[in-house]
């Protein structure tokens, strides 16, 4: 678990959406914005002891004024560094200076475009870049999960795809371990209030009914959404209000445009299902599903994952066996 180290703030605090570029933070130069999300803002910025580019994610003013929230964002990121794999982006360091109320973390820069941008200016995936990006973040999804984290926000903007077809999976700053809520219901018996965690345009019907019963079926259901994305440049479940798109999401039936091929209409059967039950698993489960469409068999609800991927550590793919899967989907259309 890696410290929170709180080494000098700015001399005269700034909220996080407005530090002007320039400014040195906890070891780190600041040189732009990379993005802004519900919880804070991403920075481009210099590692200055290593002389190196990083992304940093400082804690929105209003989240840094809640010491609560503030801890569960370091949590966070202390819990993204328990995870290392060549699809997810690596958190480097904490940082929390309490008096100044500026709480940050350190990653890895990924020079890209997420996967929202890619199919908003280049049009719907073909089928074999669609499922080549979903199978490298299903293989993060599975290290992950075998650490006991779900994600809880998978979606199109957390996937950086790079120049050379690598997609990397960001943002797990709502990444929780999965035994949390079962003790926050042991400590608030009773307690009902209504509360939205994940994106509702990709989330689980489970998860938006109740943000603690998220599984990583949840995750699954979740990528499935952002590959019916990728494929068709369409959400797969729309409404004119949030209420309106949970409901659809929890009681309609996915529909497949005429031109999608039938082993991805198979797949993703097998991942937007409404009940977890019929649903893939988890990580490993859609790993194992897409090899079996790579090698032109039908995906099954039994792919569990426990076969030879999910055997292994967290981000020990074996290569050979991974490039000849990416090689197919990448040549096969």
């Amino acid at each position: 678990m890696l410290p929170a180290v709180a080494t000098p703030p700015p001399t005269t605090p700034l909220p996080p959406e407005a530090i002007p570029p320039g400014t040195e933070l906890f070891g780190y130069r600041l040189e732009g914005v990379l993005g802004r999300g519900g919880m804070g803002t991403v920075y481009k910025a210099t590692q200055l002891s290593l002389q190196r580019p990083v992304a940093v994610k400082v804690l929105g003013g209003r989240f840094a004024r809640n010491p609560a929230l503030a801890e569960d964002f370091l949590k966070e990121a202390r819990s993204t560094a328990r995870v290392t794999h060549q699809n997810l982006v690596m958190v480097h360091d904490v940082h929390a200076a309490p008096d100044q109320r500026l709480y940050a973390y350190s990653m890895e820069y990924v020079p890209g475009t997420t996967l929202t941008r890619m199919v908003t200016e280049q049009g719907p995936l073909k089928r074999a870049s669609a499922l080549h990006i979903v199978y490298q973040i299903a293989q993060a999804l599975a290290a992950a999960h075998r650490a006991d984290l779900i994600h809880r926000d998978i979606k199109p903007d957390n996937i950086l795809v790079t120049g050379n077809g690598l997609a990397k999976l960001l943002d797990l700053g709502l990444v929780r371990d999965r035994l949390e809520g079962s003790a926050n219901a042991a400590r608030n018996p009773g307690k009902r209030m209504l509360t939205i965690v994940g994106t509702p345009e990709w989330s689980a019907p489970e998860q938006s009914r109740n943000p603690d019963e998220a599984s990583t079926a949840s995750d699954v259901f979740s990528l499935g959404a952002t590959l019916y994305f990728a494929l068709t440049g369409q959400q797969p479940f729309s409404g004119e209000t949030i209420i309106d798109l949970i409901v659809r999401v929890c009681t309609e039936e996915v529909r497949y445009p005429g031109t999608m091929s039938r082993d991805c209409q198979q797949l993703l059967d097998l991942m937007l299902a409404k009940s977890e039950d019929n649903r893939l698993a988890d990580g490993g489960a859609v790993v194992k599903a897409l090899e079996d469409v790579a090698k032109g068999k039908t995906p099954r609800l039994d792919d569990t994952g426990s076969g030879e991927l999910a055997a292994i550590a967290p981000g020990r793919t074996p290569l050979p066996r991974r490039r000849r899967v990416l090689r197919r989907f990448r040549y096969r259309r």
